[in-house]
């Protein structure tokens, strides 16, 4: 249905949660745009004592390498090498296909057994996710003024949410290989009905706060000028808060299941 935009970016998330939570998230993308285009690297690392710290890095950033159900990705000039074995069936889905163009979301491994390096810091060994997104719509078109996100990794039971509030309001919840459409996700819990399923988190410790948009554009327009004149400025200033968060699941019938949450709000 889609028609071919001037816009691309395919962004690859990965994360992990060791047991005494420390948590590290890494991107790796490449965006085009009018025949002009750049990679990029990023990471965030939350340390044992809640501290938060990232680095990132533009131009021949390394994409992951596929073999079979593990992935790999690392990246020498930000000392990250990890490996994230599946430990979930794959997810996917077009979050939206129109003239304009389309958003693949494609969730690789819902949940994974990792092993993820940073410098000389103590591995990330736990479970950690894996997901690819593939736009060619700009995304302030597709209408939508709050975003929420987030994934519980759990091997036996993983859920990974997306909600889009504004016109109309969207949501998708992953609850294992199960679509809900007509689910809840707020900052502290997500609500499936069809099965009765509540994952509730609670201690969010904060990852991330910050107009990261504006800083990703403003670092990005070295090699893409004109870029930040085609991006409205209400997207360019929106607030992304990213968390680390203790979750329970609970389904009738079921066990219960605890695990560590990463989750997000992002306001346009």
């Amino acid at each position: 249905m889609s028609i071919k935009s001037n816009f691309n970016l395919k962004k690859w998330y990965f994360d992990g949660v060791s047991e005494d939570g420390r948590a590290l998230i890494c991107y790796s993308a490449v965006m085009s745009w009018r025949m002009l285009s750049v990679q990029y690297a990023s990471y965030l690392y939350l340390d044992a004592n809640g501290q938060a710290h990232s680095e990132s890095r533009y131009r021949d950033a390394p994409l992951p390498v596929t073999d079979g159900d593990i992935i790999r990705w690392e990246d020498t000039k930000l000392y990250i090498k990890g490996e994230w074995r599946s430990a979930a069936a794959p997810v996917r889905t077009k979050l939206h296909d129109s003239e304009e163009g389309y958003l693949d979301w494609h969730c690789h491994q819902p949940a994974a057994h990792c092993h993820i390096q940073l410098r000389d810091e103590p591995p990330i060994t736990g479970f950690g996710y894996v997901e690819c997104l593939e736009m060619t719509i700009p995304p302030w078109k597709m209408g939508f003024s709050e975003l929420r996100w987030g994934r519980f990794a759990h091997p036996e039971s993983p859920v990974v949410w997306i909600d889009l509030r504004g016109e109309p309001n969207r949501n998708w919840i992953f609850s294992g290989q199960e679509l809900t459409r007509n689910g809840e996700a707020t900052d502290t819990t997500v609500r499936i009905p069809e099965s009765d399923t509540k994952l509730i988190f609670a201690g969010h410790t904060p990852i991330e706060d910050k107009q990261k948009i504006m800083e990703v554009v403003q670092s990005v327009i070295g090699w893409m000028p004109g870029f930040d004149q085609f991006t409205p400025l209400h997207f360019l200033k929106a607030q992304e808060t990213k968390w680390r968060s203790r979750g329970t699941l609970t389904t009738p019938g079921q066990p219960e299941r605890s695990g560590w949450v990463i989750h997000e709000i992002v306001k346009f």
